[in-house]
């Protein structure tokens, strides 16, 4: 009996110590997966959070000149006009970036603050790089609709190269026939939303060592718990086995997802390195690796603890049973009866203490079962044993024919409260709100909290939205009064994001991520506010996943095109050169901007593929226009940054120029600067190999940055571009104008070509003509053109009028 019952705690043990690790590993999977899905989610929904903010930030100022109005009704409309501009001028957010704008409705500028040349002019012609009439299109759509979103396309100071999708929207004033607007880039929505990520997983903690972190691709940690290692670069840093663990973690990550059991860096209890089991999972879109993992030591040191306690205790009574055994053998004829006795009463004890001993492996083991399901800080369940409550929740609903309510909380302004009063008080008032929060439960009812400043509540069996409605209500109601914690009366508020069963989804993860997204709605609207999900994100959504799917396949269907707009020799007039322009036509998405495609090119390691299909065809049709024509057009081709930095760009340019016969120095490679800032001196190599292999190159957008000057003394640059935006403001700002002076200046003075691009007018050419200007390029002359209009158009008519009276036609 001894022996098998001995034998049997040992199988016990051995089964918790398997069923223990088990639901660790599960759990930090958990945990990652959670984060790597709200991640997902904020990357795909860019454009609706860009929509929420520009839209918040006009209602603002709506409502405040709406108030100085309805306050100045006695002054003139110009006198109100001021006010209102005084107020909004100053007016900055996002960074610095977004400010606001004014026109009329017939397309008269009344306030820009960063160009104030605007002011009191119409801009009802003016029209961006695609052709879009501006001011007019959202003029009108804004005084048919009272207030709409609108589209346009502009390059960023910072990178001329490429032209950047920027999303506006306006509200119409009716007093003076107004509408006030703003707009944003949507990439710099997205490193927005990289950076509060980030700066949320930072702050993600559970249990005694447990924590999320972020490596890059490059193995530079951009979060995790030890915060001196944040910005560092460890890809080669090895552990005490000599191992490179970043390197490990990256090849995982790069892989899809997967466990591995590695040495930790630090654990945070101990401070020291330590053996650890993490899950990783890859994020390729962004090159991020995310993982979460569990100590070794943490599992070993409890379990070894209980191991050794009941053995001790198991072997004290073996020996004791052996002596009592020894007593009955040398006594048996004397004492049998009171021996006999005796072991009854003793065996009784042990197989009592063996009852006590299993009664408390099943309480250790229902203990651990509870911690793996509820948050350490709450007591509330966690996100495991919330997904169990909502699908049972759903198969309730669903039998009894009713509706079922998830409810996506989140605490505003939750940062400032641990910045004022310590993170000792934040979690406090997380606990005191886990108490309250549950007091407001009815039977059937659950709340968990979800991470960090997140709850979720479960309300099954609804009737309908106005029960949903009250509940939300009552869950509101929670914040309009103060917390008494440490002494000190602290405020908060809420906001709320709501998804009904069966109207929004029919599963748990469904739900939680609809009521999540219109969380964050409700938050840009108005914090401390409520919303219920609808579906008007999804048709983004599907967009975004279509574009993708289809630009896998646009080469292969031959949907891809290149155009050319031609380059022309200020001094003679004639044709100089073209620059190749790639376009994108989809039987279902129709056109698509290179703004739009290229991004997604280089997000899903495409730019090379589509690079090498531009070069190709361009230098083949190139190659068609020069074989019967009496010149040698020069050929300009935009080069991506990533495509640049491949290891066998140049050999790979070099081959494909062999194989056509291409003269190399027709062929000009146009580059921008923030290629050059970011790694200068890994790109000087490249473009010195490719200048001495008889190509030529352009730095595009010059003027803009703020180390032009020093790339024409370091770099072996052939040419300049002057950028579109101090043609622009040619006529009419004084200082572009001598700043186009000094650039003609310094080309000549460096032995440099001088191209301006975006030249659309008579006088702008007149002037650029007047200071000697190389080439120019722009609307004025052509717009990009297919092979065979520039065949016709300039094959065999070199030359062309080029002070003509009116403007091309975009």
């Amino acid at each position: 009996m001894i022996s098998n019952n001995q034998a049997a705690l040992q199988d016990d043990i051995k089964i918790l110590r398997q069923d223990f690790i088990k639901k660790e590993k599960e759990l930090v999977k958990y945990q990652v997966k959670q984060i790597f899905q709200q991640i997902t989610y904020e990357k795909n929904n860019t454009e609706v959070l860009l929509k929420q903010d520009i839209k918040a930030r006009v209602y603002q100022a709506h409502a405040i000149a709406t108030s100085i109005y309805e306050q100045n009704k006695d002054k003139s409309e110009a006198q109100v006009t001021k006010l209102i501009s005084d107020a909004l001028r100053s007016v900055r957010f996002n960074q610095g970036r977004g400010y606001y704008f004014i026109y009329k409705t017939n397309g008269m500028n009344v306030m820009h603050p960063t160009m104030p040349t605007f002011e009191g002019t119409s801009k009802w012609d003016f029209q961006d790089v695609r052709g879009n009439y501006v001011a007019r299109n959202m003029g009108q759509l804004v005084k048919n609709k009272g207030e709409s979103f609108y589209r346009w396309w502009f390059v960023k100071p910072q990178n001329k190269q490429q032209e950047f999708e920027k999303i506006g929207f306006g509200k119409r004033f009716a007093p003076y026939d107004w509408f006030i607007g703003t707009g944003e880039y949507v990439i710099d929505v997205e490193n927005d939303i990289k950076q509060r990520l980030l700066q949320l997983i930072s702050k993600i903690r559970y249990g005694n060592n447990g924590y999320i972190f972020v490596i890059d691709y490059q193995g530079n940690y951009l979060s995790h718990y030890q915060k001196d290692l944040e910005g560092t670069n460890r890809y080669n840093v090895l552990n005490q086995k000599g191992v490179a663990t970043v390197q490990q973690i990256i090849d995982v990550a790069k892989q899809g997802e997967n466990y591995l059991h590695y040495i930790s860096t630090v654990m945070p209890s101990t401070s020291k390195p330590a053996e650890k089991i993490s899950y990783i999972m890859g994020l390729p879109d962004w090159e991020w690796a995310i993982g979460s993992g569990v100590y070794i030591s943490e599992i070993e040191d409890y379990l070894a603890t209980r191991e050794q306690a009941i053995g001790q205790q198991h072997n004290e009574q073996l020996s004791n049973i052996l002596w009592l055994s020894l007593l009955v053998t040398l006594f048996f004829v004397a004492l049998s009866l009171v021996l006999a006795n005796y072991l009854g009463r003793r065996f009784a004890l042990y197989e009592n203490q063996i009852s006590a001993d299993f009664a408390e492996l099943n309480q250790i083991k229902e203990q651990l079962q509870y911690q793996a399901l509820h948050d350490s800080l709450t007591t509330l369940p966690n996100r495991t044993l919330l997904d169990i409550q909502i699908e049972q929740g759903i198969a309730l609903s669903k039998k009894n024919n009713k509706k079922l309510a998830i409810m996506f909380v989140d605490l505003d302004d939750f940062k400032k409260i641990n910045d004022l009063y310590g993170h000792s008080v934040g979690d406090k008032l997380l606990s005191t709100l886990g108490t309250v929060f549950n007091q407001l439960l009815s039977p059937g009812d659950n709340v968990a909290r979800f991470g960090g400043d997140e709850f979720i509540f479960c309300f099954p069996e609804l009737d309908g939205l106005i029960d949903a409605e009250k509940k939300v209500q009552s869950i509101c109601a929670i914040f309009k009064q103060s917390f008494m914690i440490n002494g000190k009366s602290i405020h908060s508020s809420c906001s709320i994001g709501v998804a009904m069963y069966p109207d929004d989804g029919d599963a748990s993860e469904q739900l939680i991520s609809k009521a999540d997204i219109v969380l964050y709605k409700s938050k840009s609207q108005q914090k401390g506010n409520y919303l219920f999900f609808n579906d008007a994100i999804n048709t983004q959504v599907k967009h975004d996943l279509l574009l993708e799917s289809e630009l896998h396949l646009a080469i292969e269907k031959n949907e891809l095109d290149v155009l050319y707009q031609p380059q022309i020799d200020v001094a003679t007039g004639l044709i100089y050169g073209v620059e190749a322009l790639v376009r994108w036509y989809n039987p279902k998405l129709g056109h698509i901007s290179p703004v739009e495609f290229i991004k997604v090119a280089e997000d899903v390691d495409m730019i090379n593929e589509i690079g090498r299909f531009v070069i190709e065809k361009s230098l083949t049709d190139i190659l068609r226009f020069n074989r019967d024509s009496d010149i040698q057009l020069q050929l300009s081709i935009n080069i991506s940054p990533k495509q640049l930095m491949e290891p066998d760009f140049v050999s790979n340019l070099i081959k494909i120029t062999t194989d056509m016969a291409v003269d190399n120095n027709l062929v000009t490679l146009e580059i921008t600067e923030n290629v050059l800032i970011n790694d200068l001196a890994k790109v000087q190599p490249i473009l010195q190999s490719i200048r001495d292999n008889g190509f030529k190159l352009s730095l595009d957008d010059f003027g803009t940055g703020y180390s032009s000057l020093s790339y024409l003394s370091n770099l072996p640059i052939n040419e300049i571009k002057i950028d579109r935006s101090f043609i622009d403001k040619l006529l009419t700002n004084d200082q572009s104008e001598s700043l186009v002076k000094t650039i003609i200046a310094l080309g000549e003075l460096c032995d440099v070509t001088v191209i301006a691009e975006g030249v659309e007018t008579k006088e702008q050419y007149a002037r650029l003509h007047h200071y000697s200007c190389d080439l120019v390029q722009g609307y004025y002359f052509d717009r990009p053109l297919p092979l065979k209009q520039l065949i016709t158009t300039y094959q065999k008519k070199r030359a062309i009028p080029m002070l003509i009276s009116s403007r091309i036609t975009r």
